[in-house]
């Protein structure tokens, strides 16, 4: 008997080991899953503030620089930097050096390449992977209309901040080729067309000479598909959601934001839902349009108001922004495989002071990029 007693407890001891091991097993594998991959800036490029053609011309109001463009587009090497005070776009080397510029400079210097295109006022600035620039030509205020657009606090980014609505103002997309010279003029109806761009958000270079613009018409955000020709190839909108976002009376869902892959196949849309009556965030819902056969899949709901929707990349994974409050100088990138599944993390540590930093944004290579001002310099950054 003594013998049989002490067998039950060395069995039972190994079993209550084993559970312990296979839970520890287990604990180990869901903390590796969601593990957090820090990612720091190095200084990739930057480019001088002053009054010179070959620096950055900007406003200095209050000794503080206004006036001064929140992301640039960076490919083969150069920084595109669009000079809003001499409606000019500067290409940069990551030494500071000035390689050429388009547009209808007055000032000319020796060494300097001009490539003469007549932009407008300059808005957005996209390059894409052979070389091509694709600019928002605005028209001037008194040609136009503005329209203020409402603000969506639970759209915002960390370190993000408005003290003007966005003005809609009509404008066109010219796409420059690599010899500087002005090859298409796009309209939101594509080349050839009539209809003005009126807000426009962003706008995106893609693989395959595609070009995304993601834009306000007819009182509604759409995400606008461009072949290499400029002619307007898909058209993705809130209403084309509809089926799957319907929830009665209760709650109203409204768009944030459309997201293409860059080869195109497919847009991820993602969706806020508030309460009716009280005016409450519920929860955000994200899905897949799938262009070809425009079959709709739920991919996320996120209950989070400071989760939002950031990037689709190449290999399908797409990233949620999370906005970090209690560490105030990181960001947290959740890392999501297609079928929404949360796989990694990726923590961009912003070096102190957080106020110096202005967008973070990312291009169809997958990389991330930043941007600050410093010390009489305009400073980019790459993260890894």
């Amino acid at each position: 008997m003594q013998n049989s007693s002490t067998s039950k407890i060395g069995t039972s001891s190994v079993r209550k080991y084993l559970s312990f091991f296979l839970c520890s097993i287990l604990v180990i594998g869901a903390c590796s899953k969601f593990r957090v991959d820090d990612y720091n800036p190095y200084l990739y490029g930057r480019v001088k503030l002053g009054k010179d053609l070959k620096e950055l011309q900007v406003s200095i109001v209050n000794r503080v620089p206004t006036n001064v463009p929140n992301q640039v587009a960076v490919a083969s090497g150069v920084i595109y930097v669009p000079d809003f005070e001499q409606s000019l776009i500067k290409a940069f080397n990551s030494d500071g050096d000035l390689k050429f510029v388009i547009g209808n400079s007055k000032e000319k210097q020796d060494k300097v390449k001009n490539f003469n295109v007549k932009l407008g006022r300059i808005g957005l600035v996209t390059v894409s992977d052979n070389d091509d620039i694709y600019v928002q030509s605005r028209v001037s205020k008194e040609d136009a209309k503005s329209d203020k657009v409402a603000e969506n606090i639970y759209a915002k980014k960390s370190g993000e901040f408005r003290t003007d609505a966005e003005e809609a103002i009509p404008s066109v997309i010219l796409k420059i080729n690599d010899s500087g010279k002005l090859s298409q003029t796009i309209y939101a109806d594509g080349t050839g067309g009539s209809i003005p761009f009126g807000y426009v958000e962003r706008m995106e270079a893609g693989n395959n000479d595609l070009l995304f613009v993601f834009h306000r018409h007819n009182g509604a955000m759409r995400l606008s598909v461009f072949d290499e020709l400029g002619k307007l190839k898909q058209k993705v909108e809130g209403i084309d959601f509809k089926d799957s976002l319907n929830q009665g009376e209760a709650y109203t869902w409204y768009v944030d934001s459309f997201f293409s892959h860059p080869d195109g196949e497919y847009i991820l849309g993602s969706f806020s839902f508030y309460e009716t009556k009280s005016g409450r965030f519920k929860n955000r819902k994200i899905l897949k349009y799938e262009l070809k056969d425009k079959r709709i899949i739920p991919i996320k709901e996120i209950q989070d108001p400071s989760e939002t929707l950031y990037w689709v990349l190449n290999n399908d994974n797409f990233f949620i922004w999370e906005t970090e409050v209690e560490e105030g100088n990181s960001i947290r990138l959740q890392v999501h495989d297609e079928d929404g599944n949360h796989v990694n993390n990726i923590r961009l540590n912003y070096p102190p002071p957080r106020g110096l930093w202005r967008e973070t944004w990312m291009d169809t290579n997958d990389e991330i990029y930043s941007m600050k001002i410093r010390s009489g310099y305009l400073e980019i950054h790459k993260w890894k």
